[in-house]
């Protein structure tokens, strides 16, 4: 039987810090998250090592980490292994999204998560659902992971562990001076930033700043990955297709893309 084909595993670009393998926290939240049933992408597993790699103080390599990778690769899922190891870890979370159906899904999916780890809600975690601000609790742990939109005032005077930024690519400078700040009291502060590359349409602009501060080398303490084309690429390359996108050969495949291509 021919071996199926993949997608790159590795980022087409990346600025990673030096950091020691066996150090990254990333092999107990690939367990963690395994034990819903899911599997990890190889891609998945590559990213989370540097993400979650710490120093022989037991502090995060990069305090700050981007990735940027085409929709519909399952980026997130990177989001909620990080999430589940820090509520497992008594951490403070706060996931935030552009829209609130992002956000709404991001609960629901780690909540089932923690469902299909054989948890109940009620008795070994507690969930609170009011769209745009969810929240869920282990309670062997006291983890805390909270479910956001953002705004220009959202997170103002609350403090933090792990700050999430999904979909990025539409985070505004008013929304991040609202955020910087409310991971500065942790003692082993962390922000991920997750987006796709942006479009014409997107709001934000510290995304692509971020970006080329990290490619410039001028990040310090930050990390960044992405997946992406060098060049302008015919749109039907299915070559370019199989090295931007990780997830090909896995939840996405040739056909799915010819048909978003021709919506």
């Amino acid at each position: 039987m021919a071996r199926k084909k993949l997608g790159n595993q590795n980022p087409t670009q990346s600025v990673i810090l030096k950091y020691v393998k066996r150090n990254s926290k990333a092999k107990e939240a690939i367990e963690l998250y395994e034990r819903t049933g899911l599997t990890c992408y190889a891609w998945q597993v590559n990213l989370l090592n540097p993400i979650m790699a710490v120093d022989k103080n037991g502090l995060w390599v990069h305090q700050k980490f981007g990735y940027s990778i085409p929709r519909r690769n399952g980026k997130s899922e990177i989001l909620y292994m990080l999430e589940i190891w820090g509520l497992h870890n008594g951490l403070n979370i706060l996931h935030t999204a552009h829209r609130i159906s992002t956000s709404h899904s991001s609960f629901e999916k780690v909540k089932r998560c923690l469902e299909k780890m054989g948890y109940v809600d009620g008795e070994d975690f507690n969930s609170i659902r009011a769209k745009g601000q969810e929240r869920i609790e282990l309670y062997e742990t006291g983890g805390v992971v909270q479910f956001r939109t953002r705004t220009g005032t959202g997170g103002l005077g609350e403090g933090f562990d792990l700050l999430i930024i999904d979909e990025a690519q539409e985070y505004t400078t008013e929304q991040e001076s609202a955020l910087k700040y409310t991971v500065t009291d942790s003692d082993n502060p962390m922000t991920v930033m997750c987006g796709t590359p942006p479009t014409p349409v997107s709001s934000g602009t510290v995304f692509t700043k971020y970006r080329e501060t990290c490619l410039f080398g001028k990040g310090k303490y930050s990390g960044w990955a992405e997946w992406s084309v060098d060049q302008e690429k015919e749109i039907d390359d299915v070559a370019a297709w199989y090295n931007s996108n990780p997830s090909m050969g896995y939840h996405l495949n040739e056909r799915k893309i010819e048909a978003e291509l021709g919506e």
